[in-house]
């Protein structure tokens, strides 16, 4: 079993390792303190394909991205577990919307995290009830946005601009891929190609998946590639 583990706090590093060792004793465990180009040097790490990635979100080194980007741009690969001190629901949908396969605040206690961890390293998704009770309401008002996205409002389809992720999704979506095809295809949780396919709707002003690519053919909106 080869983890790594990326914060910037020693002394969580360390308790993330009892955490970890408490589930996987003789676990292969890499520490990051950046995600900076040099948060590999002397690790002795070459390959960076892991079982299981345990992310804080706030780290030096993201720059202009989000730490999940960061770390595929430095070729990380693996599900990943965000385990931050942030508990808000708004910082949950983005880390999910990134990519990350679980949202768990620091405050986990070990008996939850470990188990919690053993989940998303088996191709899991783990959200703390609360959190996901909030983002059930947020869910909720972005369905009531959609629907009134599909009025068929042109401005909207115009001036709509979708994300990088949410162009790759886009581009398999527009194949017939199932939710489930597109997760695998670009090592996401199921449950964030749904958020980011409610969020293509609504910025083109679609009620379902075929009227998205009828209006993104329409409109030009990919360059002629949404086909």
């Amino acid at each position: 079993m080869k983890i790594l583990v990326a914060d910037d706090h020693p002394l969580f590093r360390e308790a993330l390792e009892l955490s970890v060792r408490y589930q996987w004793p003789s676990a292969d465990i890499v520490f990051v303190g950046s995600l900076e180009e040099d948060a590999f040097d002397g690790t002795g790490v070459d390959e960076r394909a892991f079982d299981l990635v345990v992310l804080d979100w706030h780290m030096p080194g993201v720059g202009d991205s989000d730490p999940i980007s960061r770390l595929r741009a430095l070729d990380v690969r693996g599900p990943i577990a965000v385990v931050t001190g942030s508990e808000q629901p708004s910082i949950a949908l983005e880390a999910l919307r990134c990519g990350a396969c679980a949202f768990l605040p620091k405050t986990t206690p070990r008996r939850v995290l470990a188990p919690s961890l053993k989940v998303v390293a088996d191709g899991g998704t783990v959200v703390p009830a609360g959190i996901a009770l909030a983002l059930a309401g947020e869910d909720a008002s972005h369905a009531g946005l959609d629907e009134e996205a599909g009025g068929g409002d042109e401005d909207v389809v115009e001036h709509a601009s979708l994300t990088d992720r949410e162009r790759e999704v886009f581009s398999l979506l527009s194949t017939g891929a199932t939710n489930k095809e597109i997760a695998r295809r670009l090592e996401l949780a199921e449950v964030t190609v749904k958020f980011h396919t409610r969020r293509i709707f609504k910025k083109l002003g679609a009620r379902n998946r075929a009227d998205a690519v009828r209006r993104a053919q329409e409109t030009g909106l990919f360059g002629g590639n949404a086909s």
